[in-house]
């Protein structure tokens, strides 16, 4: 009996530890962290039953003056969940093979090797999802079949190898090997200028809860997580218009150029209305080495003679010419080799005239007589030195926000201290817009407006404002121009009237019948060295003459001699583009 008594209490006292142990376990432990981890343990049993999705990264967006978005676009794609495989019935792996255009096998396989929620690619691009209909995304949120679902996701780069290469791409850091805990970064353009403001504070995650055999946690069954802040992701608002891209691109495609760009400024305001890069870009599909991530429209190029517009301006404003000098040009220059494109020359003609017809002599003498210093002065208060583009300060501890990403230094001389060397062959190479002269498309289109802003200088702008995701203003940048007044009025006002003629009786006599009456200044320079077959052909101007609303720089790169003019083709077609957006804006 006493024995029967002993065992009783040591398996009471067992049964009492099981007790206090199971407690333990079930009260107090699963409110501590587990070692290694920042989860307890009640959380880390809940998480080892989920599985998630992240549908919203949580990155800012960025759109065109309008309001429509350039990334961040949301679509409802097919998501399917792991399942134990009695789940899978007939009916639906039926219906989805039929909707995906695939056998039922091989959408079983996939849906059975799913480790991790699968989005059902496009099958054009795996990158992307597979598009629902409107009727699919209906019958799937009405029959709500097991591990099915219709999730709007949002794809950061919907308009695939239409999205601008100013807009950029974006990548996932070393390290970050959890989706959850991912952090993309931008690399280029926009992406990488705003990171601090594009960033986000984190995803939304659709997670789904299962047994250990696959099977829904019902009570649980399906959450949606995402931050508690209502005033994020933030938005980008471009000065640009996604509806003039397109129709720009489509004239480029027309007009076969392969590479080069086309850049829109608003004549009042600088604002970038429209920028245009070919090759395109698909950042969905980013190859480092290929070169079509960059924007051309920045990089630093030989101009050729549209260079003479700035020729003149800085001979008039420093007095080394007047409008009723005579020149005179019978083909050869006399020395450095240079000569006139039109080989018999152009006989007697005046400033005006010597523009109007291009004249290489002219303006060769033109160089030869400026000073290096002065012409380098004058480049750098017209902006054809140095960089061009607006750096913003949000008042937010960010105060170096490129608006362009990636412009290249235009310049006169190959470096600053060429000015006190060069010689007359540079100078009279430099006049025609060769030798070591380099000028970006943004740059060029700037000079322009500068121009008809009456010789004030000014910064381009490319973001007019940070939204909260509601809506309201985070941050504004103001359209501004410089204090300094670069060239005088008058000055300003000849070279306008002179780009006028270029196109009534010049070398830009191709566009007398566009809808606009226009103004400008074609070019042609060599993409390496003088004497190569390997062309940049330019065109830059404004209109309409009467009240201009845009100035536009277009550039076709590394074009093979012929009689055709890209440029000016290119341009007189965007001008016509304008003059019908204009009527509707």
């Amino acid at each position: 009996m006493k024995r029967i008594a002993v065992i009783v209490i040591l398996f009471t006292a067992i049964l009492i530890v099981y007790v206090i142990r199971l407690g333990w376990l079930q009260f107090i432990e699963t409110k501590r962290s587990v070692q290694t981890s920042s989860h307890t343990l009640l959380q880390r049993s809940v998480i080892q039953r989920e599985r998630g999705i992240i549908l919203d990264d949580g990155r800012g967006r960025i759109l065109d003056r309008y309001g429509h978005q350039y990334t961040g676009l949301s679509e409802y794609a097919l998501v399917l969940f792991p399942v134990h495989k009695q789940a899978m019935a007939a009916e639906v792996t039926r219906t989805l093979a039929l909707w995906l255009h695939v056998t039922e096998q091989e959408l079983l396989k996939r849906w059975e090797n799913a480790r991790e929620p699968y989005i059902w690619p496009d099958s054009a691009d795996a990158k992307l999802p597979h598009p629902l209909t409107k009727e699919q995304v209906e019958r799937l949120q009405t029959l709500s079949w097991d591990g099915v679902r219709a999730l709007p996701v949002t794809i950061r780069y919907p308009m695939k190898g239409h999205t601008p290469q100013w807009v950029g791409t974006v990548a996932e850091p070393s390290g970050a090997d959890k989706p959850t805990e991912r952090s993309i970064e931008g690399v280029s353009g926009l992406e990488r200028a705003f990171q601090p403001l594009l960033k986000g504070i984190g995803p939304t995650t659709f997670v789904h809860y299962t047994d250990a055999l696959h099977r829904p946690l019902y009570g649980l069954d399906v959450r949606i997580r995402r931050p508690d802040n209502p005033y994020y992701p933030l938005r980008l608002l471009t000065t640009t218009s996604m509806e003039l891209q397109a129709e720009i691109e489509q004239v480029m495609d027309r007009n076969g150029m392969k590479k080069g760009s086309v850049t829109v400024l608003d004549a009042r305001t600088r604002d970038v209305v429209a920028m245009v890069s070919r090759p395109a870009f698909n950042p969905n599909h980013v190859d480092p080495h290929k070169g079509d991530w960059n924007n051309r429209a920045l990089k630093a190029l030989a101009p050729g003679s549209i260079y003479k517009l700035f020729i003149a301006a800085a001979a008039l404003d420093a007095k080394v010419t007047d409008p009723e000098e005579v020149f005179h040009c019978d083909g050869q220059y006399g020395k450095y080799g240079l000569s006139c494109w039109l080989p018999e020359g152009h006989g007697a003609l005046t400033l005006r005239e010597a523009l109007a017809k291009s004249c290489n002599v002219v303006f060769a003498e033109l160089g030869e007589r400026l000073d290096a210093r002065t012409i380098a002065s004058y480049a750098s208060k017209l902006g054809m030195s140095g960089k061009v583009g607006m750096v913003s300060d949000d008042r937010l501890g960010h105060s170096a926000l490129r608006h362009f990403d990636g412009e290249e230094d235009s310049r006169v001389f190959h470096s600053s201290s060429d000015e006190h060397t060069v010689d007359g062959g540079v100078k009279a190479q430099l006049g025609i817009g060769q030798r070591d002269v380099r000028l970006t498309p943004l740059a060029a289109a700037n000079f322009v407006v500068t121009l008809l802003q009456g010789g004030v200088n000014g910064e381009p702008r490319l973001v007019q404002e940070v939204q909260y995701a509601h809506g309201l203003p985070l941050a504004q940048f103001a359209a501004r121009p410089k204090v300094e007044q670069a060239i005088k009025p008058f000055t300003a006002r000849y070279i306008q009237r002179w780009m006028e003629d270029t196109i009534q009786y010049g070398t830009g006599q191709a566009l007398r019948h566009a809808t606009w009456r226009l103004a400008g200044k074609s070019g042609t320079a060599q993409a390496d060295a003088f004497g190569t077959n390997r062309l940049h052909t330019w065109f830059v101007g404004y209109g309409p003459v009467q009240k201009p609303r845009f100035a536009v720089a277009v550039v076709s790169e590394e074009e093979t001699a012929g009689p055709s003019h890209r440029a000016t083709l290119v341009f007189g077609e965007v001008m016509d583009v304008l003059a019908e957006y204009s009527l509707h804006k």
